[in-house]
């Protein structure tokens, strides 16, 4: 396979993806021949520059994090008001989930095993998704746990 500039896919459909690689492989296989199928049909197009591609990236990533920081720092606060500060018990377990979260995302992704030349299949994009949402849900639980005051 070529290298292909895949359809964007919609919030909601990534998450229906998601799902159906998780829960539902035989359906996902399915959308994913179909998707293969379309994908064949593309013209080929010329690999984009790569520096920009390390930009966007780069800036993407930036975005996760600061978005991460921003909802964990949010609910920290909001547990603040609602709950008080945090004992220490508290802040020991959202630090244990955060770091759980982080390394489950780590240990979780797939590599050069699913990696086709394009890395426009619907498995390698679903594989970048979960990663990415593990990595964030784990960012943000420890900012929680950073911002949360402490008795």
């Amino acid at each position: 396979m070529d290298v292909q500039n895949p359809a964007k896919i919609s919030f909601i459909k990534a998450i229906h993806l998601c799902f159906l690689a998780l829960f539902c492989p035989q359906r996902f296989i399915a959308e994913e021949q179909a998707n293969n199928r379309q994908l064949n049909e593309f013209p080929r197009v010329e690999p984009e520059n790569r520096a920009l591609k390390l930009r966007h990236a780069l800036l993407r990533a930036f975005e996760l994090v600061a978005l991460s920081g921003v909802i964990g720092t949010t609910v920290g606060k909001i547990a603040h008001v609602f709950c008080g500060p945090a004992s220490s018990n508290t802040i020991s377990i959202l630090q244990i989930a955060g770091a759980l979260l982080l390394l489950w995302g780590t240990l979780a992704v797939r590599g050069w095993d699913i990696q086709t030349f394009g890395g426009a299949t619907l498995t390698e994009r679903v594989n970048q998704w979960i990663y990415r949402f593990l990595y964030c849900c784990g960012t943000a639980v420890l900012v929680i746990s950073l911002s949360w005051p402490q008795n």
